[in-house]
């Protein structure tokens, strides 16, 4: 049979097959993975589903691992092994997307089977990946089974992955993939400086380019190209790497990677712990994970790029903050639906929203002068303005008989931002664009009752009735500056110590000194007979125990007989160590603030207003750190 009915028949298979027929992982592997490669020219005997290896060292439980088929260059089964091994499949459940775990896996395998190969599939997409030596894949094809319908697609897929052509891949240095030649040469260049000063001619040269929404930061060997958000807009980068070993290599990564990996531990040190897309391998050597590429990089070349993702990702952040700030979003929830976006400000009963959107298409702005008269009546169901000037969008996200109340975040208030226009924010107003916040309160002291006014008249209905499902949005705190009252700062720090749970990374000590220092201020004076001095002891002993390499361990603490006096005496040690540290342990960080919670709670506190103002200038940044973490961040990992 020749290549090109070899061709013909896999784009015929591929043209007919239907993935509604798989259910489950099992599916996956048997009615589309099997046939794939049989499509492909590889021979069934080339090919193992169970190669016994052990699993103690991929930190998963083995029933959680996926199904596995290993393609081999040979049908000989003593000879199936590392260096005849071509490909690595491992298949998901059709619905499953999260392809972490299984490229984990992969890795796993590589380590032992050396494949040129590792491809994850959902019987949906195919995510395939070259694997590199020196802990280095890149992602070679990312395609579905809906586009591999088209001829050219489909036939380019069958000469990359065919049987006959993954074969005989030539694994000799010669042939070998770019990164992996370079890191010869690299080691070369070693042993001979004089070549350093004619390598270097080819480094970029520093700059910073601000052009709109579109900024690039550039180091001697790192570039990041980066459109910003704008307002809730996504944003995205691309970063390139100059060195010898690495030109060449250009990696995209996406809004949802930026705010999930790269915006914590901003202006932190490589080696503290503190990044989460960093691991470091040696004293000078990390491994990097930008997306689906994994580099290993020096520790200058680390350096660079950590200070060009500080300089990238502060203004990433920057422009959400702004916006989000303006707007007066921050205090409620975010809604996606129907391709919508927006924030909840409330619930009402679904009567009453019919009404209220009745009451809009009734008094247009075209209709009359009234102060009432300020609809437009389009599909939109209540859109507030007159004219060309347009104050807020509103619409209803239904749930039995609860309407939510869903203020949309239109592209009306992005186009300030997108002219690059430095004055946007005043745009925004009673006179201009409306605040989610200014609407919130429009629709519940203005609008709402004007509704039920005019139709309970009219229609003769109880205002008890239509009002009874009102539920505004959630318990507001009181504003960190106007708080007056010691109990009014438990609400933040509930929100930190949420935040500080989930935080698997260290954190920069200087983020943290002020905030301990104020919190033991304050508290320093409370009544040695409050309840629960054993949960506050349990807490400090566990942090005492997580500095076996201090000066002071818990081998040197006589534990027995503790009074509250002594709990401020190991807050004070926390205090000091903090004070001659680079970084802090998320958990340590975690339990003192339980402690600073559960005495805020239950103690008698006697605090001057100076230790109350310390504290509060103290939590601010911190309190918003994690607040932009908790709806930025976490949601994206």
């Amino acid at each position: 049979m020749s290549i090109s009915e070899s061709i013909k028949n896999f784009i015929k298979w591929i043209q007919a097959f239907d993935n509604r027929i798989l259910q489950n992982a099992y599916d996956v592997e048997k009615k589309f993975v099997l046939p794939l490669f049989q499509y492909l020219g590889y021979p069934d005997k080339c090919r193992q589903s169970k190669y016994p290896l052990t699993i103690h060292n991929i930190g998963i439980n083995e029933n959680q691992l996926e199904i596995v088929q290993i393609y081999f260059a040979t049908d000989e089964l003593i000879k199936q092994n590392a260096d005849t091994s071509l490909i690595i499949v491992i298949c998901l459940e059709p619905q499953k997307t999260d392809y972490q775990q299984a490229i984990e896996q992969a890795k796993f395998y590589s380590k032992y089977l050396n494949p040129v190969f590792f491809i994850i599939t959902n019987g949906y997409h195919l995510n395939i990946f070259q694997f590199y030596r020196y802990h280095v894949i890149e992602l070679f094809i990312n395609t579905n089974t809906d586009l591999l319908i088209n001829f050219d697609i489909a036939s380019n897929f069958y000469n990359q992955l065919n049987f006959q052509t993954v074969k005989n891949i030539d694994r000799s240095i010669s042939n070998l993939p770019t990164y992996t030649k370079s890191n010869f040469i690299a080691k070369f260049i070693k042993y001979h400086p004089d070549l350093k000063n004619v390598l270097a001619k080819t480094d970029f040269e520093p700059s910073l380019i601000r052009e709109g929404n579109r900024l690039i930061v550039v180091k001697t060997q790192v570039l990041i190209d980066c459109n910003l958000p704008t307002g809730f807009s996504e944003g995205n980068c691309q970063i390139q790497f100059s060195s010898l070993v690495l030109r060449g290599i250009k990696v995209n990564l996406t809004h949802q990677y930026i705010l999930g990996k790269l915006t914590t531990g901003l202006n932190t040190q490589p080696h503290w712990g503190c990044r989460r897309f960093l691991k470091q391998l040696d004293s000078n050597i990390f491994e990097v994970f930008l997306g689906q590429t994994t580099i290993i990089l020096s520790e200058l070349e680390t350096l660079e790029l950590c200070l060009c993702i500080d300089t990238v990702c502060q203004e990433y952040k920057n422009s959400i903050i702004e916006f989000e700030t303006t707007l007066e979003t921050w205090e409620f929830e975010f809604i996606e639906f129907l391709g919508l976006r927006g924030v909840h400000l409330f619930s009402v009963d679904s009567k009453l929203w019919d009404l209220m959107q009745k009451f809009a298409k009734k008094f247009n702005y075209t209709q009359g002068k009234s102060e009432w008269h300020l609809f437009h009546q389009e599909d939109i169901p209540i859109r507030v303005g007159r004219g060309i000037r347009d104050r807020a969008f509103i619409f209803p996200k239904n749930d039995t008989d609860i309407t939510h109340i869903i203020y949309e975040i239109n592209d009306v208030h992005l186009q300030p931002l997108e002219r690059g226009n430095p004055f946007w924010q005043q745009e925004i107003g009673p006179r201009g664009i409306w605040t989610a916040e200014y609407t919130k309160q429009w629709l519940l002291h203005k609008y709402i009752p004007k509704v039920v006014d005019y139709y309970s008249q009219q229609f003769k209905l109880s205002q008890g009735e239509l009002l009874k499902n009102l539920e505004k949005y959630q318990y507001e705190l009181t504003p960190i500056e106007k708080i007056n009252e010691i109990k009014e700062l438990i609400p933040y720090l509930h929100n930190i110590q949420s935040w500080l749970n989930i935080y698997c990374e260290n954190i920069a000590a200087s983020v943290l000194q002020a905030y301990y220092q104020a919190f033991t201020d304050l508290v320093r004076n409370t009544d040695s007979s409050i309840t629960g001095i054993d949960y506050i002891l349990g807490n400090l002993r566990r942090v005492e125990w997580g500095n076996a390499s201090e000066e002071v361990s818990h081998n040197s603490i006589n534990w027995t007989n503790w009074n509250f006096k002594d709990a401020i005496n190991s807050l004070e040690r926390q205090i000091a160590r903090l004070n001659t540290s680079e970084y802090e342990n998320s958990l340590k960080a975690d339990l003192i603030t339980r402690t600073f919670i559960w005495i805020l709670e239950n103690g008698k506190i006697c605090f001057s207003q100076a230790q109350l103002n310390s504290a509060k200038q103290a939590l601010l940044p911190l309190w918003e750190q994690s607040r932009f973490e908790m709806r930025y961040v976490y949601p994206n990992r």
